[in-house]
């Protein structure tokens, strides 16, 4: 995958074209499962998903971590 960035509620996601994933520069580990090709993170452990950016989408969205306050 080529290297892809992408602002998503005030957080920088961003995806390397060697599959690492960051959110706001914190490094993001995760796991593939091959048998039905989709990504997770401890981040939300018993949530799985299609893309990395799908995933990282939702961690921001859902993990107190990455909450950003409202301007």
């Amino acid at each position: 995958m080529e290297p892809y960035k992408e602002s998503y509620k005030g957080c920088e996601i961003l995806i390397s074209k060697n599959d690492t994933l960051s959110i706001d520069t914190k490094l993001i580990e995760y796991e593939f499962n091959d048998s039905n090709n989709t990504w997770y993170s401890r981040y939300l452990p018993y949530s799985q998903y299609d893309s990395l950016l799908e995933m990282a989408k939702a961690i921001v969205s859902n993990a107190a971590e990455f909450a950003t306050t409202p301007d």
